[in-house]
């Protein structure tokens, strides 16, 4: 049939395409294969006629098969139409299809040689990269070897330099030491014959003077011309005013009379800056202080006239005019009251620093104070008893007021709550408050502060007993807290302290002494301070070896340097154990009167090596405690008072190895013997505090030791040493030159006669008149 067909008439084969007959035929036999039905003839027919109704437009190749029958594929494909109706002329390539897939074949030809060429050249383009990163690779590296021939030499040739000028450098060094050394000689050998010329020259004119001849047309030191010739004035001046600035007031004077040179070095305004008359303030008068402030007024920065009990209207007068006066402490001035204060206060208008404690001042110097300094940043009226309420509300309204940072009311007892609501109300700026010796202070008062005063950072309350947990727990919210000082309180509790180390982390002082509510828990929570420097748990008694043992776990161990547990009579050896292994900066401890502390505790002591201070008074420290802590070189102030167990031995091994030992109290030490101060006075020279009280075995032979080996002791303490004699004072006398405070209480075989000696070479003889014999023969 294919066969016929491809030789049918095109034209005919064209009628048959036009008129869809392949289609038709597509229709009728999908039809047929899919329905099969019993009478094939009926069924085409009928489908011809349905054809012939809807027209050739509707036709498709599933027209006669039902809808529910219809297959998703057709079931005849077009090739095998194609194959019966032998339609492949139309698919025979014309002339026109093979230029074009002959053009396309060239193209692919072209790409093909093209991409060829490319990845060769490429190729060769990497291998002479390739090449070319190997010669620069092979210069750098010959380069480098070049550099490590040359850096060796040259190393080489640096260590044969530095040789050469070590070599040059001894030599040098060595010639400059024979010649330092023959200055120093040829200084020491002229001094020497001076020394001798000069003493001779005074020896003649002694034996002169004896005869009553006249020498006042003479050179004394056989040059008249006044220099100075000391080695203080040939230092550069600022090294001599530096020199003076470590002497009182009175030795500037004296030194200002000595020569020329001296006195033009004390009209430094560096040494007038600052006055202090605290230390002479019983020779201090009105002609003086005049004379003085009026010399100095021009550079007074700093004046301090504590106790200065014998100045007057022109003094006050005089220290008005010192315009540029920033820091004045009139504290226990008997002299001061509300008029000099005001001429003082209107005349000193940039003080920053004004302490006027202990004074007889009412309300009108506090309005006075208000008024003019209006840039007083620290005030201090403890123990002023005379202002009232109202003097609070006069410096609350002031000038004063935003810029007031330190204000003391220690022992103010006549302020109520309402003067505390006064001074919240105005001064909100306040960082520092004392309320010490204060047992009228009640929460009130100290709630009112805390309400208004947010930039609180150190408070104080020493002696303080009726506050409880409710203004601690206020104080609580300053985050800026550093300081809190508590004594002799026993209403607070754990609960507030444990809000304070939780609230406050920049706690760096912490003072809880003599709060008997205090336990374990208190120092559980302060452990969390990271920045803890001193606790002082003294007399808290119900503190044990747990509490200490949450301090040294928590993170404030690290920087602690300071802990006082004295009194606190449930710490034992454990504690000691838990401090010897985390406070390794620790500086100061005190464990007084801690009985149940044994040796064993103590000798862990010795081995922080950081303690430089240590109060062991009233511990069950013995020999062998007392030469384990002589294993810490660093100890410089030691305390053993009533310590019974410990003997000479003891503490002649402790001397021994503590030879920079500076303070050392052995008091009521009852078996210590001279044999002991023996040791102590030869081992440890730069003794400069000793307290021996109620050693009495200690005779006159000790004190002899002493005297002619300590040379640097200022404090000596004697009280109840019996044996000790007036032989004893005239060792002290003509050996501790430097002596500044003696105590002798019931001394019995001291006579009135030698204290008295004793006094006028010591500044300060403590005795009582009534243990001293009389001894005529003296």
């Amino acid at each position: 049939m294919a066969g016929g067909l491809k030789e049918l008439d095109p034209n005919l084969r064209k009628y048959l395409r036009v008129n869809k007959l392949p289609d038709v035929y597509e229709a009728l036999l999908s039809g047929l294969a899919v329905i099969c039905p019993a009478d094939p003839l009926e069924f085409i027919l009928n489908s011809l006629s349905r054809l012939d109704d809807l027209g050739l437009d509707a036709l498709s190749w599933d027209m006669f098969i039902p809808t529910n029958m219809r297959p998703v594929i057709k079931v005849i494909s077009d090739s095998n139409l194609d194959y019966i109706f032998n339609f492949d002329e139309y698919l025979m390539p014309t002339p026109e299809m093979y230029h074009t897939a002959y053009g396309q074949y060239n193209t692919k030809l072209k790409k093909m040689s093209f991409n060829a060429w490319m990845q060769y050249h490429l190729k060769e383009m990497k291998k002479v990269q390739d090449t070319e990163n190997k010669l620069h690779l092979a210069e750098y590296q010959y380069y480098s070897q070049k550099l490590q021939v040359h850096l060796r030499h040259w190393k080489a040739w640096v260590r044969y330099r530095k040789g050469r000028q070590a070599m040059a450098f001894q030599k040098i060094q060595r010639v400059f030491h024979i010649a330092v050394g023959r200055v120093i000689f040829d200084a020491w050998y002229n001094h020497t014959l001076d020394a001798k010329r000069q003493r001779e020259y005074f020896e003649l004119n002694l034996t002169r003077l004896e005869r009553g001849e006249n020498m006042e047309e003479e050179d004394i030191f056989g040059q008249g011309t006044g220099e100075a010739r000391d080695s203080i004035s040939m230092l550069p001046r600022k090294v001599a005013v530096k020199i003076f600035t470590y002497v009182d007031i009175t030795d500037i004077a004296n030194c200002a009379c000595v020569c020329r040179s001296w006195k033009v070095i004390t009209q430094a305004s560096l040494l007038w800056s600052k006055l202090d008359f605290y230390e002479v303030k019983r020779r201090v008068t009105d002609q003086v202080a005049t004379r003085l402030l009026y010399k100095a007024r021009p550079y007074l920065l700093h004046l301090n006239l504590r106790a200065a009990k014998h100045i007057s209207q022109p003094t006050f007068t005089s220290v008005s005019e010192c315009r540029n006066l920033q820091d004045l402490n009139l504290s226990e001035c008997s002299a001061l009251d509300d008029e000099m204060l005001t001429v003082l206060v209107k005349g000193c208008l940039i003080l920053l620093y004004l302490n006027v404690s202990h004074t007889k001042l009412t309300d009108a110097s506090l309005r006075s104070i208000a008024k003019y300094c209006s840039n007083v940043q620290y005030l201090s009226l403890a123990f002023c008893a005379k202002f009232s309420d109202r003097g609070m509300m006069y410096l609350a309204s002031g000038k004063c007021n935003k810029k007031l940072e330190y204000l003391d009311l220690s022992g103010c007892l006549q302020l109520t709550p309402e003067g505390f609501r006064n001074l919240a109300n105005g001064c909100t700026n306040l960082k520092t408050m004392l309320f010490n010796e204060f047992p009228t202070l009640n929460d009130d008062c100290v709630v009112t502060l805390a309400d208004k005063c947010p930039k609180i950072n150190a408070v104080s309350f020493l002696g303080s007993p009726l506050l409880t947990d409710e203004p601690f727990k206020k104080i609580a919210n300053y985050k800026n807290l550093t300081t809190i000082k508590i004594d002799g309180n026993h209403r607070i509790s754990d609960a507030s302290t444990k809000l304070i180390g939780k609230l406050c982390p920049n706690l760096e002082h912490v003072y809880l002494t003599d709060c008997s509510r205090l336990t374990d828990a208190t120092l559980k929570s302060i452990s969390a301070c990271r920045n803890l420097i001193v606790l002082n748990l003294a007399d808290c008694v119900r503190i044990s070896d747990t509490g200490v043992r949450y301090m040294a776990e928590g993170p404030c161990a690290f920087k602690l340097r300071e802990l006082n547990l004295t009194n606190c009579v449930r710490v034992g050896d454990l504690a000691m154990v838990n401090i010897h292994k985390r406070c390794h900066h620790l500086v100061y401890l005190s464990v007084c009167f801690c009985e149940n502390i044994s040796e064993a505790g103590i000798e862990l002591l010795g081995q922080i090596h950081s303690l430089t201070s240590l109060d062991l008074s009233g511990c069950n420290c013995g020999d062998q405690g007392l030469a384990a802590l002589g294993n810490n070189i660093r100890l410089r102030d030691v305390c053993l008072s009533d310590c019974a167990g410990i003997t000479d031995l003891g503490l002649q091994k402790f001397a021994q190895q503590c030879r920079e030992i500076q303070r050392l109290d052995i008091s009521h030490c009852v078996h210590i013997t001279d044999g002991a101060i023996k040791n102590l006075a030869f081992c440890c020279r730069m003794l400069s505090f000793l307290n021996i009280s109620g050693c009495k075995l200690v005779t006159d032979m000790g004190i002899q030791y002493l005297s002619g080996v300590c040379y640097y002791l200022l404090q000596l303490d004697i009280s109840g040493c019996t044996l000790v004699s007036d032989k004893g004072m005239r060792y002290l006398r003509k050996g501790c030159k430097k002596l500044k405070n003696l105590t002798c209480y019931y001394c019995k075989n001291v006579t009135k006669l030698a204290v008295y000696k004793m006094s006028k070479c010591v500044e300060k003889v403590n005795y009582s008149a009534e243990d001293f014999p009389v001894n005529n023969g003296y």
